[in-house]
């Protein structure tokens, strides 16, 4: 593949590599495995947290010998910007381009940082671009931390505002890295962000928006969007799509698998995909099952009601048909002895607002009746965009459904609250640490984790008791 400035190919792993991230021959693997977790852990957990006040010792110098030549050292992509980088969207070519730590979210007492907190849904906050595929496949993401993390390549704030962001090119199939600054669109006389907005004072998704951006060639070149291509492209892993049967009633559904359009640099969009059906009937129960099993090995999943009339709310419902929501969870909740019980799944609107209003939606009264289902489920009543659904509703609503079945092999990264600096990095690295050997986390998640595949298949089972969120 031809890579242009700032998309590189990412290089093809070695035998050792593979060894290092739970692969190779069941022999090597065994004799390997103490070294193997030692490395992964230090990798994981230790050299992040190192590096961490290694960075902060570095910017501390930097700022009071550098000040002066800030504009020398601050990177600035300078063939990737403005107009060019806005694309076809004459509302905004006008617009101001601001650093992150100046946009408007950020403070004094709370400056702009990468990471606030535990990396979770709603840190991604749609703005004025038609982009909820986008927004909702990162929503899904970042129920996973690691595989977040896996996507920027810097874990904290840089000192030159210079990230590099890993894709999968699916027509070139190879991962690719994206390297942008962090001039960010804003509207014009104001440091408030046009496109994707800053929950509290982090700024990951704006990277990832950006870099997504550039990847597809500009800002309006991500107006309207594949949920399954989103998703592939921020984790190289199969996805597909299930859809309700045209014509036929909610009990039946069918596969649809993605496919890209042409070969490999002939100029069309990288995001050029069709589905194609697999004429094999999914019955509702299926489905249900379907779901829940996907959901329990962590895989990503996304919902839509596609219509002929594009975006529009409905007021009566609650809901936005053509537009795109997350599957937080799937559950059979207050089942006894295996009967029984209420079919539930729960959704996120990347909007963080507009909630179904039918029954057991937030505030309903079927919460009140089943108070213990409320309390299973950990339901709160939030107008946060997240709701509760049954799965008969859900299936009525909805008619598309996206699914990516995601490799969890490589999800362990340190994760600790950039809002403290001074002991946020080493909180994280023995709090990762102790769920990495203690809690089997580790070994669970090298070895026993799932790989990604095209077939419809059950989680394996794995000895190792899950612990933690590290």
């Amino acid at each position: 593949m031809s890579t242009r400035e700032g998309v590189d190919a990412e290089a093809t792993p070695t035998m050792v590599g593979t060894l290092c991230e739970g692969g190779g021959h069941p022999v090597a693997k065994t004799l390997a495995a103490p070294f193997v977790l030692t490395y992964r852990a230090t990798r994981a957990y230790v050299q992040p947290c190192v590096g961490a006040y290694a960075g902060s010792l570095a910017r501390a110098v930097s700022e009071r010998l550098c000040c002066c030549f800030a504009g020398m050292w601050r990177y600035e992509d300078k063939k990737w910007c403005g107009n060019a980088a806005i694309g076809d969207d004459p509302e905004h070519r006008d617009c101001d381009w601001v650093r992150v730590e100046e946009l408007s979210a950020g403070s004094d007492e709370k400056p702009m940082v990468l990471y606030q907190g535990t990396i979770e849904p709603r840190d991604c906050v749609q703005g004025a671009l038609g982009n909820c595929w986008l927004v909702s496949a990162l929503a899904c993401l970042a129920e996973h931390p690691g595989a977040v993390k896996r996507i920027i390549l810097q874990n904290e704030k840089t000192i030159r505002g210079k990230y590099q962001v890993r894709f999968y090119d699916g027509k070139e199939k190879r991962f690719v890295i994206v390297t942008v600054d962090d001039l960010i669109p804003c509207k014009k006389g104001t440091k408030k962000p046009i496109y994707m907005q800053p929950h509290e004072n982090e700024f990951w998704p704006l990277i990832v928006e950006k870099a997504m951006a550039k990847f597809m060639g500009s800002y309006s070149a991500l107006d309207g969007g594949h949920g399954t291509w989103a998703t592939h492209a921020l984790t190289g892993d199969h996805v597909f799509m299930l859809k309700k049967r045209q014509g036929a009633t909610s009990r039946y559904w069918r596969r649809h698998n993605m496919k890209f359009i042409g070969k490999p640099g002939d100029g069309r969009k990288k995001d050029a995909v069709f589905h194609k059906e697999v004429e094999e009937d999914i019955v509702r129960d299926k489905l249900f099952n379907i779901l829940e099993q996907y959901n329990k090995i962590d895989s990503l999943i996304a919902v839509a009601r596609v219509g002929k009339n594009g975006e529009s709310k409905d007021e009566n419902n609650g809901l936005v048909e053509g537009h795109l929501f997350s599957v937080i969870s799937v559950r059979w909740a207050g089942r006894s002895f295996g009967v029984g019980g209420r079919r539930m799944v729960k959704i996120r609107n990347p909007w963080s607002s507009y909630e179904w209003k039918g029954p057991w939606g937030d505030g309903t009264k079927e919460w009140d009746k089943h108070p213990s289902i409320a309390k299973e489920l950990g339901y709160e009543n939030k107008n946060d965009g997240i709701f509760w659904m049954e799965f008969d509703d859900f299936v009525e609503y909805f008619n598309q459904i996206s699914v990516c079945d995601r490799t969890t092999k490589n999800d362990l990264m340190l994760h600790y609250d950039q809002d403290f600096p001074c002991t946020g990095p080493i909180k994280g690295c023995l709090g990762g640490c102790f769920c990495f050997w203690v809690g089997c986390r580790g070994p669970r998640t090298i070895y026993c984790g799932h790989e990604s595949t095209e077939e419809l298949r059950e989680a394996r089972a794995c000895g190792c008791v899950k612990v933690g969120n590290t």
